[in-house]
C-alpha cells in the first residue's frame, strides 16, 4: 500500500521518527540545565569590600561603603568623599561528602579580585533643596561557582546504565548505528541537532556496550550486571562567578533624605565537569567498568534594575530598596564521552573509548530571577559605632525560563519545588580613632520547600580597619557551615549525596579618598 506516493512501510516509519522528533526535540535545551544549576544562576550572595564583608553585608540603611550601592542604590548620596578602591579575596572550601556509608573530602582554594568601583560627589554649596548629587559605578561578585567534591560509594540498588536505559525509549538499534559511510562524530552530531539530547545518551550507551537491543522485544536492555552492587566514584568540579555591575545615580534631599537608582548588569560564566566511574561489577557481568564524564559550560549576560530610599531620624535610619528581577540570556555548550571495559564469554576483554569529538552548542534561552526586596534599618551611636540589620525576600518560585514551550516540565519543576526565602544580615562596627573593628553575621533561608534538599545555614564574620586620611586599609574574615543534597544524574542514576561545606574566605580592600 502507498500513502500520497509514498510506500506504507516507509510513510510509517517517517510519522515514528517524527512523534519521536516532537517529543524529545525540546530536551535538547531542557537537559543541559539541572534546577540546582537554575538555582544557581538566579542566587544573589554578594561577595563586597572588606568592610562590607566583615559586617554581614548589612548595608541597606547605612551608605558609606562602595559595595552598599549594589544592596541600595541611595548609598551613594551618603558618601561625604570621592572614593575608589578594590578588593582582593581568598576562598578555601572544606566539602564532606556521605554516599553509601562512604565519606570523603575534597579541599578547594581560589585567589580573586572580587570587587572594584568608585564614587563621585557633586555638593550644592549654594540653595535649594537638592544637598548633593553622586554618581558611582560598583563591579563585584554576586555568586562565585567555585565548588569541588568527590563522592564514592558501593550501590547496591542502581547503575548508570538506568540513565541510558531511560533515554534509550522510543530508539531502535537501527536509530542509533554507525554505517560503513558514517562515523561516531557525525552520527552523535546529527543525532542532536535532529533528536535531542535523550538520543544522544542512548548513543554513547549503546556504541560503548553498556546497552544492547533485544529484537523480539524491539527494546534496549543492559549488560551491566549489578545484582552484588557497583562501586560508583563520582567527582563535580565547577568554577566561574555571576559578576553584577551597578551603574549609580542617587541625590541627598535636604538634611535627611536619600534616594538612588542602579542600572545594572550581569555577567556569567560557570564551567561545570562531572566525571562518573563503575568499576567492580557483579562477576558475571559483561560491563567491568565505565567511566562516562561530562562537561557543561555556561555563559550569558543579565540586566536589572534597582530603586532605594534611605530616610535618616538623628541617629536612627530606615533603608528601603527594590530591584526588579534579572532578565538573563543564556547559551549552553557540552562535551562528553564514555570510556567502557567488557568481557566476552570467552575471556576476550575489550576496551571501548566513544569520544565524538564533538560540542553542543544550543540555543539561547531565558532565565528570569525573581525580583530582590531590603528593608533595613541601623542605629549609628555617634562616633562611636553603629548597628544596623537588613532583612531580603526573594520568591525563587518566581523564576522562569523561556521559550515556555520548552520549559514547561523545567518552569512546574520550580513552581512545585521552589520556595520564598527570607535572608538577614546583621553588622556592627566600633571606632577607636582610626581604627575600627567590625563583626557580622548572615542567615540564609533555604529556596526549596524541601528544606533538607538545601538547609538554612548561617555566616559568622569579623575584622578591622584603618583610616590613613586619604587611605583606608580594612580586612576581614568570614566562615559558614551548609549542608544540601546533590542528585548525581536528572534520569535513572537519581541517587543523592549529601554534602557538607565549611566555607572560609578573607578579603583585603584598598579605599582611597580624593
Amino acid at each position: 500500500m502507498e500513502f500520497l506516493g509514498v510506500p506504507d512501510s516507509l510513510y510509517l516509519n517517517m510519522v515514528k521518527k517524527l512523534l519521536i522528533l516532537i517529543f524529545i526535540s525540546s530536551s535538547l535545551i531542557i537537559k543541559s540545565q539541572t534546577l540546582s544549576e537554575i538555582l544557581s544562576i538566579s542566587f544573589e550572595k554578594p561577595i563586597g569590600t572588606a568592610r562590607f564583608e566583615s559586617m554581614g553585608g548589612a548595608f541597606g540603611a547605612l551608605g558609606g561603603d562602595i559595595s552598599s550601592i549594589n544592596i541600595n542604590p541611595a548609598s551613594g548620596a551618603v558618601f561625604i568623599d570621592n572614593e575608589f578602591g578594590f578588593t582582593m579575596s581568598t576562598e578555601s572550601i572544606k566539602n564532606s561528602t556521605l554516599f553509601f556509608n562512604n565519606n570523603e573530602v575534597t579541599n578547594n582554594f581560589k585567589f580573586s579580585i572580587n570587587q572594584g568601583g568608585g564614587i563621585w560627589l557633586l555638593k550644592n554649596y549654594g540653595e535649594g533643596n537638592i544637598n548633593q548629587i553622586s554618581f558611582g559605578i560598583n563591579t563585584q561578585t554576586v555568586n562565585s561557582f567555585n565548588d569541588n567534591f568527590d563522592s564514592k560509594g558501593r550501590n547496591t540498588i542502581n547503575s548508570i546504565d538506568s540513565f541510558f536505559l531511560n533515554n534509550s525509549l522510543g530508539f531502535s538499534a537501527n536509530d542509533l548505528s554507525v554505517d560503513s559511510n558514517e562515523s561516531i562524530s557525525s552520527v552523535y552530531k546529527y543525532l542532536g541537532e535532529y533528536y535531542g539530547y535523550a538520543a544522544q545518551q542512548a548513543f554513547l550507551g549503546y556504541q560503548s556496550y553498556i546497552l544492547s537491543f533485544d529484537d523480539d522485544s524491539k527494546s534496549f536492555y543492559s549488560q551491566a550486571d549489578i545484582s552484588e552492587g557497583v562501586n560508583q566514584h563520582y567527582i563535580n568540579e565547577s568554577k566561574g562567578a555571576n559578576t553584577k555591575s551597578n551603574l549609580n545615580l542617587s541625590i541627598q534631599y535636604k538634611e535627611n533624605y536619600y534616594f538612588g537608582l542602579n542600572i545594572n548588569f550581569h555577567e556569567v560564566y560557570k564551567s561545570n565537569f562531572t566525571r562518573h566511574v563503575e568499576s567492580n561489577f557483579s562477576e558475571l557481568s559483561p560491563i567491568k567498568n565505565i567511566t562516562f564524564e561530562n562537561s557543561l559550560v555556561t555563559q550569558g549576560k543579565g540586566f536589572s534594575i534597582q530603586i532605594g530610599t534611605i530616610a535618616r531620624f538623628n541617629s536612627f535610619r530606615l533603608g528601603l530598596s527594590y530591584q526588579t528581577p534579572t532578565w538573563y540570556s543564556l547559551w549552553d555548550e557540552t562535551y562528553q564521552s564514555i570510556d567502557t571495559k567488557s568481557e566476552d564469554v570467552d575471556g576476550n576483554v575489550y576496551q571501548d573509548k566513544i569520544d565524538p569529538k564533538v560540542t553542543n552548542v544550543y540555543p539561547e534561552y531565558k532565565i528570569t530571577s525573581p525580583s530582590i526586596i531590603t528593608a533595613s534599618t541601623a542605629f549609628i551611636f555617634g562616633k562611636i559605632g553603629l548597628i544596623s540589620l537588613d532583612i531580603i525576600s526573594h520568591d525563587y518560585s518566581k523564576i522562569k525560563l523561556k521559550p515556555t514551550r520548552d520549559f514547561s516540565f523545567s518552569n512546574n519543576e520550580i513552581n512545585t519545588k521552589l520556595a520564598n526565602s527570607l535572608d538577614l544580615r546583621l553588622g556592627t562596627e566600633f571606632r577607636f580613632k582610626n581604627f575600627s573593628i567590625r563583626g557580622g553575621y548572615q542567615s540564609f533561608g533555604s529556596p526549596y520547600k524541601d528544606s533538607e534538599i538545601m538547609e538554612d545555614y548561617n555566616t559568622f564574620s569579623f575584622g578591622f580597619g584603618y583610616d590613613f586620611g586619604d587611605t583606608v586599609l580594612s580586612v576581614s574574615n568570614k566562615i559558614s557551615e551548609s549542608k544540601r543534597k546533590h542528585q548525581l544524574f536528572d534520569s535513572g542514576l537519581t541517587d543523592l549525596t549529601k554534602i557538607d561545606s565549611n566555607t572560609s574566605s578573607s578579603t583585603l580592600s584598598l579605599i582611597f579618598k580624593f
